[in-house]
């Protein structure tokens, strides 16, 4: 018994050194474009959407004086009320017309200690659809007591307009970038992986800080900008 006992200890010492003496291997490393590690380019492409605008938000507004503060206030509401009946007239709707701005403050002498009067402020938001009319509305609001112009946005009803086409140029635009690339570095373009919008559509308002009113018997000439915004999307394509 101890015999085979002693056999059978010396057969494993002999096999723990024969795996010890076989030699080891590293995994051979996968070339480049092959395993894991997926060969991509990135392009950002860009179109710019040009629109005419089809409305204008004017400011108008009344800044009356008094020498008390409810005198200041009846002369601003009178004058504000035929301002609201010829924007009216004119073919806005009520909710076409909104209040921006209602303020109230005290007039003080050189000494700054003893008020002398009031001053009232009372301001609009008048949103023009027809382009045509801007003029004449503001020149009727001048007429009816309008001492206040804060100035002109112009801007688009529909915010989407133009924007499907954009985005299609914009993707067609990267993916020329893309080609050079591709071809530049010796690659074929793959498949779409990822594809983000990385800008809104809609071109923002263009503000005119200041309207020159008309001299008398002429109308204020009103001349709307061209609205610009960029399009961009980022594209990721698989190279082959």
């Amino acid at each position: 018994m101890m015999k085979n006992v002693r056999w059978g200890i010396a057969g494993l010492v002999a096999g723990l050194a024969a795996a010890l003496a076989v030699p080891t291997f590293a995994q051979p490393t996968p070339p480049p474009g092959e395993g894991n590690s997926e060969r991509t380019v990135t392009v950002t492409g860009s179109a710019t959407i040009r629109s005419a605008p089809d409305e204008a938000v004017v400011m108008l507004g009344v800044r009356t004086q008094a020498q008390t503060a409810e005198g200041a206030m009846q002369q601003n509401a009178n004058r504000m009320a035929a301002i609201m009946r010829v924007l009216l007239d004119q073919g806005l709707r009520q909710d076409d017309i909104a209040t921006a701005w209602i303020n109230l403050y005290p007039n003080h002498d050189s000494s700054g200690l003893t008020i002398v009067g009031y001053t009232a402020e009372n301001q609009v938001t008048a949103t023009i659809r027809d382009m045509g009319r801007i003029g004449r509305i503001i020149d009727g609001s001048v007429e009816a007591g309008a001492n206040v112009l804060g100035g002109i946005a112009f801007q688009l009803s529909d915010e989407n307009e133009g924007g499907d086409e954009a985005l299609a140029e914009a993707v067609a635009d990267a993916r020329h970038k893309a080609e050079i690339l591709a071809e530049a570095s010796g690659a074929t373009l793959g498949p779409v992986v990822t594809i983000n919008e990385a800008s809104g559509s809609m071109p923002p308002p263009v503000y005119y800080d200041r309207v020159a009113v008309a001299e008398a018997g002429a109308t204020t000439p009103i001349s709307p900008p061209t609205l610009e915004s960029q399009v961009m999307v980022t594209v990721v394509w698989s190279l082959a």
